[in-house]
């Protein structure tokens, strides 16, 4: 699961809405969870909303669905949502880095 090295940012509750709202996206999108060539863009767009406010799986799901789609209609090839995110995400990638 894509949220599992962010366990120590999260509390429990937090990594089981995330990985539901990644579940249910990838279902919506017909993609496997694990062998996904965007798995890491859509888990990133979900953990975007997510630091938002978002807690609704379902919500968090369909905002991430919707933006997918977005960006395959726009022939959008980056590997990251392009939206600015919180000092918080940044660093946190920098330790994953």
């Amino acid at each position: 699961m894509p949220f599992s090295r962010f366990d120590r940012y999260f509390s429990k509750d937090d990594c089981r809405i995330l990985g539901l709202a990644y579940q249910r996206a990838c279902h919506l999108l017909g993609r496997h969870p694990k062998h996904s060539s965007h798995a890491d863009r859509l888990a990133r767009t979900i953990l975007t909303f997510f630091d938002q406010g978002q807690r609704d799986f379902g919500r968090l799901a369909g905002m991430a669905v919707k933006r997918e789609l977005q960006a395959k209609d726009t022939g959008n090839t980056l590997e990251y949502p392009a939206i600015v995110r919180p000092m918080e995400l940044w660093e946190m990638d920098k330790h994953l880095s």
